[in-house]
């Protein structure tokens, strides 16, 4: 798990070099490169980046408090994550909350950090997808990211799909809330790469990474339903 953040901090950081030093995405903060995500509902962890001219042997401390209380605490965890991380297990996380967050290193702090878990959250992928084929039209079923309930944080879902070799993925957006799906409009006996992903329903937070695709045939027009299976 915390190799998987730090592979989302990797991307994100190059990005926001490419980008300029002053942008601040949502769940980050400009000086020191300050950003936060949360693995939903197992961790957060936040990185940073020193800034230039920064002494090779500068000790950081990143503190943090939830909104509403005075009393800041600072990071329990920076190893997990890799260097210069601060890692939250599920433990010390307190979802749904504002948290204010920063960094310090000597006489130097960055901004704060002002941020709803809600707002920097990302789930796993859904679970389970299954596909079967009934020759103009694919029906689809799955299930929900391990560890997330309804309840608590439902779920949007996106598909794509793709003809096996096409390299080309055609989205279907407008899948909603529920954990099923068919696709309409696809070629009898043609073999199909699907995959699924999810987020947050009242769109805070970021979608999740795409599901391992699942290939199926679609079968002939008048054949037997054909069963999907992983790739």
């Amino acid at each position: 798990m915390a190799g998987m953040l730090n592979y989302y901090f990797l991307i994100w950081a190059v990005i926001m070099r490419i980008s300029g030093r002053h942008l601040a995405p949502k769940g980050a903060s400009s000086a020191f490169h300050l950003r936060c995500l949360v693995l939903y509902p197992k961790c957060m962890s936040c990185h940073w980046t020193p800034q230039d001219g920064a002494a090779s042997n500068a000790t950081f401390h990143l503190r943090y408090k939830m909104r509403g209380i005075t009393e800041a605490e600072e990071c329990k965890d920076y190893v997990t994550s890799g260097p210069n991380s601060c890692y939250f297990s599920r433990t010390n996380l307190c979802l749904y909350l504002t948290y204010e967050i920063w960094v310090e290193a000597g006489n130097q702090m960055s901004e704060k950090l002002i941020v709803n878990t809600e707002d920097i959250a990302k789930t796993e992928p859904p679970e389970g997808l299954k596909a079967t084929g009934f020759g103009t039209h694919l029906s689809l079923e799955w299930g929900y990211p391990p560890g997330v309930a309804a309840s608590y944080f439902p779920l949007v879902f996106e598909l794509q799909y793709q003809e096996q070799g096409s390299g080309e993925w055609e989205q279907e957006p407008d899948v909603g809330e529920q954990t099923s799906y068919s696709v309409y409009g696809v070629k009898p006996d043609t073999v199909y790469l699907l995959a699924i992903r999810c987020k947050n329903s009242d769109g805070k937070g970021f979608w999740s990474d795409w599901s391992t695709p699942v290939i199926v045939s679609s079968g002939q027009a008048t054949a037997q339903p054909v069963q999907g299976k992983a790739q």
